[in-house]
């Protein structure tokens, strides 16, 4: 996950998963689905920034639970560092 701040009243996402990645758009397409949930899930914890999530390789191999705990542990962990950032 790559951020930056930006001058909006929410945050922003944006999602990247490469064919290099995941083979298939069906593959790609869960991936991306799952990412925004979470996102949607979380946001009102993230302070107003924009974010982009490039997926890395091994991603296909997760399943969907294992892919929300990671994408959780992210968004928490994003939050945390985005609020340091912010009292600088």
């Amino acid at each position: 996950m790559l951020a930056t701040p930006n001058t909006l009243d929410n945050p922003r996402i944006g999602v990247t998963v490469s064919k290099k990645r995941a083979k298939t758009a069906v593959q790609r397409n869960r991936i991306k689905r799952r990412v925004r949930e979470t996102f949607r899930l979380k946001q009102h914890k993230i302070p107003n920034f924009d974010i982009v999530v490039i997926a890395k390789q091994g991603i296909v191999d997760l399943d969907n639970t294992e892919l929300n705990d990671t994408l959780n542990y992210l968004w928490r962990k994003l939050a945390k560092r985005c609020k340091q950032y912010q009292s600088q």
